[in-house]
């Protein structure tokens, strides 16, 4: 009785954000963390995941107790990436190990979360526990004293997951490692500003970033995109570090569509939203939630759409990669949230009805142990079509009229009739959640 007073006491007087209810909540349970393996092959590499707290071991746990916690004073602050970030380390696990009870334990103040986030991390984890619950201390404890008994959600699910991503074929190429926004951006500064209106600069691709920056911005807010005074007062650092409007691989893409006649929805740094599983969850904040695709087409060859994602590794100009892990996690979650959709309260899989292809920038084998991790976690989370950002250009930087983008779309034979796109798109999603 004693001892579990004194742990009672530890939880109950903890800061309830911070690494700090981190060691609060695992002394309590008295298990360790450390890092699962999710994935092994014949060579001996091992991909693996750090966890919180785990009984009875890493090597094969039960249960695994994950902490999250956002800033006790800004409300929604990076509430809908920790979502996707925590759902896509469950997924991982429960991939692997798909009768392994997840626990989440959720800090901060509750008026600092987005209700609806709440709601959806109740719904997809096994069991959740508040740390401003008056009686969180004994929550805590009655998990450490009978695990056993947190019941399973959406087993079946899980279990499909296992086995289909035991039939993916993965990628053993080397992997993508594309240089096309650095190499523009270098490009563009060792050049400088060629004029006062962007019609008067040289590059296609940078042309089209900035007079989108200049003419679309100024036309719906009434100003022009910051990127667009950066290039105007050659200030090359804040042009780097603007992302909306210089993103050379969106505006290589969606020229690529234009010239290859193809009819799409979205735009440079106008994302198109996809129906999912999250719109389904309840609230009036889903109303607000976007989860999107840069463009969407519609394949004639496979009778669906055809979604488009820009993804970039992130890390600067020496390209450390350090948020790569977390942007593949959040695809595993973004793909649950355009599979799953809700039978008697329960996730169900349905059949994946869409093409998916990923236009890759920055080192995605940063990782030298691990080179094709993340290559491998975009696999899973199901695209279908990976390629290099750089594929889309040629040596001078100009975009390549046949490059392998508009190859691949011709040969799914995506629509090209306004009409027929919008008619086809349209009814996909209205089917979709039809069912």
């Amino acid at each position: 009785m004693a001892a579990y007073e004194e742990q009672s006491q530890s939880l109950k007087y903890v800061q309830k954000f911070g690494p700090e209810l981190e060691k609060a909540v695992a002394t309590a349970l008295a298990w360790t963390g450390g890092r699962v393996v999710y994935y092994t092959n014949e060579q001996k590499i091992a991909y693996d995941l750090q966890v919180d707290c785990c009984s009875p071991a890493v090597a094969k746990p039960d249960v695994v107790v994950s902490v999250t916690y956002c800033k006790p004073d800004i409300p929604g602050h990076s509430n809908e990436n920790k979502l996707q970030l925590k759902l896509g380390e469950m997924m991982l696990i429960k991939g692997v190990f798909p009768e392994c009870r997840s626990v989440l334990v959720i800090g901060g103040n509750k008026e600092t979360w987005l209700k609806y986030v709440l709601s959806a991390f109740d719904f997809f984890f096994d069991k959740t526990v508040w740390a401003w619950a008056e009686d969180f201390d004994k929550q805590i404890l009655n998990i450490k004293n009978n695990s056993k008994a947190i019941a399973l959600k959406h087993a079946q699910a899980w279990k499909q997951l296992n086995a289909e991503w035991s039939q993916v074929k993965l990628w053993t190429d080397a992997p993508i490692n594309s240089s096309l926004r650095k190499s523009l951006w270098e490009a563009v500064s060792e050049t400088g500003c060629e004029g006062e209106l962007p019609e008067n600069i040289s590059n296609e691709i940078f042309r089209y970033c900035m007079d989108t920056a200049f003419t679309r911005h100024k036309e719906t807010r009434g100003k022009v995109g910051k990127e667009w005074t950066s290039y105007l007062n050659e200030d090359w650092d804040a042009l780097w570090q603007s992302r909306s409007f210089f993103n050379p691989a969106e505006a290589a893409i969606e020229l690529s569509l234009q010239r290859g006649g193809f009819c799409y929805r979205g735009a440079l740094a106008e994302d198109e939203d996809v129906p999912s599983l999250i719109h389904t969850l309840g609230g009036s904040e889903v109303d607000n939630t976007k989860v999107s695709e840069d463009f969407v087409l519609y394949s004639r060859a496979l009778d669906r759409p055809v979604f488009i994602q820009s993804k970039s590794t992130g890390g600067g100009l020496d390209g450390h990669g350090k948020n790569i892990q977390n942007r593949a996690k959040e695809q595993l979650a973004r793909s649950l949230f355009y599979r799953g959709k809700i039978e008697k309260g329960s996730i169900v899989l349905r059949p994946k009805d869409y093409f998916w292809i990923s236009v890759l920038d920055g080192n995605w084998g940063v990782t030298k142990k691990t080179p094709l991790k993340y290559i491998h976690m975009l696999q899973w989370a199901g695209y279908d079509f990976l390629m290099a950002a750089d594929s889309l250009v040629t040596d001078d930087l100009a975009l390549n009229p046949d490059n392998q983008l508009i190859r691949k779309l011709k040969a799914l034979d995506c629509e090209t009739s306004k009409d027929q796109f919008e008619k086809k798109w349209t009814a996909w999603g209205k089917e979709r959640f039809a069912k």
